[in-house]
């Protein structure tokens, strides 16, 4: 028998956060030609890019739901065929003046959380001015290389999603 704290604990959890193995892989995808990172949980899409569009897969950048589930937000994907520049936020300001600014709303397939809970870490957002992409990271030894070694400036927060999980990677 549980203690009522414990049941109280155990049913906020249960309220507040997804269930994590509901979450699917975010794969990364690169375009060397137009210097793109294009994210997606839909593999069919990931396939696509890679097979009509010249991007190769790089690595599960982290774990999302694909449905939204207690806590989450929507993850908004915008793209700019000018810019060829594939742009991702939770928020509804920054989605409105990128669509204002000539990027186009794709269907929002993804949710994460907008902080930190649930086992969730940070997707770092960096952005290159000259080479116009943006870059979301987990890791902070990526981060940082970017920023020091690639020319990138550190933006922000994206929004907080679940780490990759064993054997989810791209071997």
């Amino acid at each position: 028998m549980h203690s009522t704290g414990q049941m109280r604990t155990q049913r906020r959890s249960a309220d507040t956060c997804g269930n994590p193995t509901d979450a699917l892989p975010f794969y990364r995808s690169y375009n060397p030609t137009s210097v793109d990172h294009f994210y997606c949980s839909n593999l069919n899409q990931v396939n696509t890019a890679i097979t009509q569009t010249g991007y190769s897969l790089q690595e599960v950048a982290a774990m999302v739901f694909v449905t939204q589930k207690e806590s989450t937000v929507p993850f908004y994907h915008l793209w700019s065929g000018p810019a060829t520049d594939s742009f991702y936020t939770i928020s509804t300001t920054e989605r409105d003046n990128a669509v204002k600014g000539g990027y186009r709303l794709e269907a929002t397939t993804e949710f994460i959380y907008p902080t930190q809970v649930c086992g969730s870490v940070p997707l770092y957002r960096l952005y290159h001015a000259t080479k116009l992409d943006n870059f979301y990271t987990t890791s902070e030894s990526e981060r940082l290389d970017f920023i020091a070694n690639q020319g990138y400036n550190d933006i922000e927060i994206a929004g907080y999603v679940l780490p990759v999980m064993a054997g989810t990677q791209c071997d």
